[in-house]
Protein backbone atom coordinates (compact mmCIF):
# COMPACT_ATOMS: atom_id res chain seq x y z
CA UNK A 1 0.00 0.00 0.00
CA UNK A 2 1.32 3.68 -0.89
CA UNK A 3 1.90 5.64 2.02
CA UNK A 4 -0.58 8.17 0.31
CA UNK A 5 -3.36 5.32 0.13
CA UNK A 6 -2.90 3.99 3.64
CA UNK A 7 -2.45 7.86 4.97
CA UNK A 8 -6.13 8.00 3.56
CA UNK A 9 -7.13 4.81 4.89
CA UNK A 10 -6.04 5.44 7.99
CA UNK A 11 -8.02 9.06 8.14
CA UNK A 12 -11.20 7.25 7.36
CA UNK A 13 -10.85 4.26 10.26
CA UNK A 14 -9.57 6.35 12.60
CA UNK A 15 -13.01 8.68 12.57
CA UNK A 16 -15.73 8.79 13.91
CA UNK A 17 -17.57 10.71 11.29
CA UNK A 18 -18.83 9.83 7.80
CA UNK A 19 -16.52 12.25 6.12
CA UNK A 20 -17.00 13.89 2.43
CA UNK A 21 -13.47 13.85 0.60
CA UNK A 22 -12.49 17.55 1.37
CA UNK A 23 -12.46 16.67 4.98
CA UNK A 24 -10.60 13.92 4.23
CA UNK A 25 -7.95 15.89 2.34
CA UNK A 26 -7.72 18.66 4.80
CA UNK A 27 -6.21 15.92 7.12
CA UNK A 28 -3.87 14.20 4.84
CA UNK A 29 -3.14 17.45 4.04
CA UNK A 30 -2.00 18.63 7.80
CA UNK A 31 0.39 15.06 7.36
CA UNK A 32 1.30 15.28 4.11
CA UNK A 33 1.69 19.02 2.71
CA UNK A 34 2.02 18.14 -0.79
CA UNK A 35 -0.60 15.99 -1.60
CA UNK A 36 -3.57 16.75 -4.46
CA UNK A 37 -7.36 16.03 -3.99
CA UNK A 38 -6.71 14.14 -7.34
CA UNK A 39 -5.03 11.49 -4.80
CA UNK A 40 -7.34 11.44 -2.62
CA UNK A 41 -10.36 11.06 -5.10
CA UNK A 42 -8.36 8.02 -6.80
CA UNK A 43 -7.47 6.19 -3.84
CA UNK A 44 -10.61 6.72 -2.06
CA UNK A 45 -12.05 4.99 -5.29
CA UNK A 46 -9.37 2.58 -5.13
CA UNK A 47 -10.61 1.46 -1.39
CA UNK A 48 -14.07 2.16 -2.24
CA UNK A 49 -13.65 -0.82 -4.85
CA UNK A 50 -12.10 -3.31 -2.81
CA UNK A 51 -14.29 -3.18 -0.20
CA UNK A 52 -12.20 -1.53 2.39
CA UNK A 53 -14.32 1.35 3.29
CA UNK A 54 -18.02 2.23 2.15
CA UNK A 55 -19.15 5.14 -0.12
CA UNK A 56 -22.67 6.53 1.12
CA UNK A 57 -24.22 8.63 -1.24
CA UNK A 58 -26.30 11.47 -0.09
CA UNK A 59 -28.69 13.46 -2.38
CA UNK A 60 -27.42 17.39 -2.83
CA UNK A 61 -24.47 16.73 -0.60
CA UNK A 62 -20.90 15.24 -1.36
CA UNK A 63 -20.43 11.41 -1.16
CA UNK A 64 -19.35 10.44 2.41
CA UNK A 65 -16.62 7.54 3.40
CA UNK A 66 -17.23 4.71 5.95
CA UNK A 67 -15.43 2.66 7.86
CA UNK A 68 -17.83 0.28 8.87
CA UNK A 69 -18.14 -2.84 6.70
CA UNK A 70 -20.45 -4.82 8.22
CA UNK A 71 -24.41 -4.38 7.75
CA UNK A 72 -25.87 -1.34 8.97
CA UNK A 73 -27.81 1.53 7.45
CA UNK A 74 -27.76 5.04 8.18
CA UNK A 75 -30.37 8.23 9.10
CA UNK A 76 -29.55 11.55 6.80
CA UNK A 77 -30.95 14.71 7.79
CA UNK A 78 -32.69 16.17 4.62
CA UNK A 79 -31.82 19.53 5.51
CA UNK A 80 -28.35 19.39 6.20
CA UNK A 81 -26.92 16.32 5.50
CA UNK A 82 -25.97 14.92 8.54
CA UNK A 83 -25.06 11.38 8.44
CA UNK A 84 -25.42 8.72 11.58
CA UNK A 85 -25.12 5.03 11.57
CA UNK A 86 -28.30 2.91 12.80
CA UNK A 87 -28.67 -0.71 13.21
CA UNK A 88 -32.31 -1.54 12.60
CA UNK A 89 -31.86 -5.36 11.98
CA UNK A 90 -31.10 -7.54 8.66
CA UNK A 91 -34.10 -6.95 6.56
CA UNK A 92 -32.83 -9.49 4.04
CA UNK A 93 -34.84 -12.38 4.44
CA UNK A 94 -37.82 -10.27 4.57
CA UNK A 95 -37.05 -8.71 1.25
CA UNK A 96 -35.83 -12.12 -0.03
CA UNK A 97 -40.03 -13.49 0.68
CA UNK A 98 -41.36 -9.72 -0.87
CA UNK A 99 -39.68 -10.15 -4.07
CA UNK A 100 -38.85 -13.90 -4.15
CA UNK A 101 -35.07 -13.09 -5.23
CA UNK A 102 -32.10 -13.88 -3.74
CA UNK A 103 -30.76 -10.70 -2.41
CA UNK A 104 -27.08 -10.44 -2.38
CA UNK A 105 -26.60 -7.05 -0.48
CA UNK A 106 -28.69 -3.66 0.23
CA UNK A 107 -28.40 0.11 1.53
CA UNK A 108 -31.07 1.47 3.32
CA UNK A 109 -31.10 5.72 4.30
CA UNK A 110 -33.74 6.73 6.40
CA UNK A 111 -34.23 10.24 5.53
CA UNK A 112 -35.25 12.95 8.38
CA UNK A 113 -34.38 16.50 10.26
CA UNK A 114 -32.14 16.41 13.02
CA UNK A 115 -33.19 17.65 15.80
CA UNK A 116 -30.69 20.78 15.49
CA UNK A 117 -32.26 21.41 12.38
CA UNK A 118 -36.10 20.93 13.41
CA UNK A 119 -34.62 23.72 16.22
CA UNK A 120 -33.56 26.30 13.78
CA UNK A 121 -36.71 25.62 11.42
CA UNK A 122 -39.10 26.41 14.51
CA UNK A 123 -36.92 29.93 15.36
CA UNK A 124 -37.41 31.26 11.79
CA UNK A 125 -41.27 30.67 12.28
Amino acid sequence: MTRQRKLIYDIVQNSNAHMSAEEIFVLARKQMPKIVRATIYNNLNFLTEKGMIRRVKVAGHPDRYDRTLYPHDHLICDICGDLSDISIGDLKEELQLKTGMEITGYELNLHYVCPRCAGEGKKQR
